[in-house]
């Protein structure tokens, strides 16, 4: 029991916890902005998203949680693409995160509550090997969406793929979708197979 009691207590923190680190994250690099005639409008941004991902949460409002998260990234988008200047791999990992945390709310959502109850271990054991294979899906997505665009970039700027164009990016994102579409089906497969 007390083994049910932390994971639900952790998934109902990851997504807090991943938000912080995103909001922390975008005030020290709007901080870092020479000007402050720009970096205040931002830091007001900033601070409109998480007043409304506060209100979202408590009133259980969706669009106003998601125009908060919203404001987060457009915050970011700003300072980056008209101050800061863009540096792909951490603008990468900064929308990867903003994702994780909006799967990480909905995987909270949805397994918190079973871990909360009083499953029996048989449906522990079910509940656990669910929460496991969404969250495999969660990081092999989020390393995917870092680690493929880095990729294709390479392959381009060294001429492995001559062919830098709109078809190659279309080619690059099929095989992602093909990648996570197969990891969500692959669980349906091991259950006819067992």
């Amino acid at each position: 029991m007390a083994a049910s009691r932390v994971i639900a207590i952790t998934l109902r923190a990851a997504p807090s916890a991943t938000l912080t680190l995103l909001v922390v994250w975008l005030i020290v690099d709007v901080l870092s902005i020479p000007d402050p005639r720009r970096g205040f409008p931002l830091l007001g941004l900033v601070a409109a998203g998480v007043a409304l991902l506060l209100l979202g949460a408590n009133f259980q409002a969706r669009s106003t949680r998601t125009f908060g998260l919203v404001c987060i990234g457009a915050a970011y988008l700003i300072a980056h693409a008209v101050v800061l200047g863009i540096d792909l791999v951490p603008a990468l990992v900064f929308i990867s995160v903003l994702i994780i945390q909006v799967e990480l709310r909905v995987l909270a959502e949805r397994f918190a509550p079973l871990y909360e109850g009083d499953p029996g271990p048989d449906a522990q054991r079910r509940i656990r090997a669910a929460l496991g294979r969404a969250v495999l899906r969660l990081t092999v997505a989020a390393v995917l969406s870092v680690v493929v665009p880095i990729l294709a970039a390479d392959l381009a700027v060294a001429g492995v793929v001559p062919v830098t164009t709109v078809p190659t990016a279309i080619a690059l994102a099929a095989g992602l979708v093909a990648v996570v579409a197969l990891l969500a089906v692959v669980p349906s497969l091991e259950r006819r197979t067992a």
